[in-house]
């Protein structure tokens, strides 16, 4: 036996399937049951994702349908449904409005958390590229300049809050290594260092996914290493 559980405003039906455990006249003459479910499309949706996902829970869903005539089975789908009703094949089944009106809030609360995080990840990545494109041309600049080096300094550490506060670790490592080369540029060789040596244990930890992070710790390792030669 079947039982095709369907919504009137909505397109997409799903077939309860289960190997029939009594063979009787009844079930010969009604080889399928029509479910309809009347509810918010948004409870249809999290109805039928759970008969698909879960083989307990669509078993369960299966035989408090098919044997809802059953006095302790109905006791139970009244929990959830304030109306049960049955014409020929096709059983009626009413969500209270309650939950209806529930699941519509938990609905407009979460895609309201989702656009903030949206709106937020929009607004780091705008400023992320802006930060990135002046603090480069500041880095250039601080090869011959301390003051662009500087500036530079500035910028990096305005990346740093801003990786800290959305919590991309590869970004964070990159803000870091950012401000090393300004520290370079300015010669504070010591806290180039303690930066580089940091970052560099940082980047062998599992959620630092970007390949040329590691490139660019030891890059910056030698050139400070050839900026001190120079120097002495």
């Amino acid at each position: 036996m079947s039982i095709i559980i369907s919504h009137k405003d909505s397109p997409i039906h799903f077939s309860l399937n289960h190997p029939s455990l009594n063979n009787d006249d009844n079930e010969e003459n009604l080889p399928v049951i029509h479910c309809q479910i009347s509810s918010n499309l948004y409870f249809y949706t999290v109805l039928l994702s759970e008969l698909s996902s879960s083989s307990n829970f669509a078993n369960i869903f299966y035989y408090l349908v098919r044997q809802f005539n059953n006095k302790s089975y109905r006791k139970r789908l009244k929990y959830i449904f304030s109306s049960i009703n049955h014409r020929q094949n096709i059983i009626y089944l009413q969500v209270y409005p309650k939950i209806n009106q529930f699941d519509e809030w938990i609905n407009r609360y979460w895609a309201s958390i989702q656009l903030s995080v949206l709106v937020k990840r929009v607004r780091y990545e705008s400023s992320w590229a802006w930060l990135s494109t002046l603090g480069g041309g500041h880095s250039c600049l601080g090869e011959i300049s301390a003051e662009h080096a500087k500036e530079a300094e500035a910028i990096s550490k305005n990346q740093i809050r801003l990786s800290s506060e959305i919590g991309d670790p590869n970004a964070l490592v990159k803000s870091y290594l950012f401000l090393s080369l300004s520290y370079l540029q300015q010669k504070r060789y010591d806290e180039v260092r303690t930066i580089l040596r940091f970052q560099y244990r940082r980047i062998q930890q599992k959620d630092i996914t970007e390949d040329r992070l590691p490139v660019m710790c030891i890059a910056l390792w030698k050139k400070m290493k050839y900026a001190i030669k120079l120097n002495q």
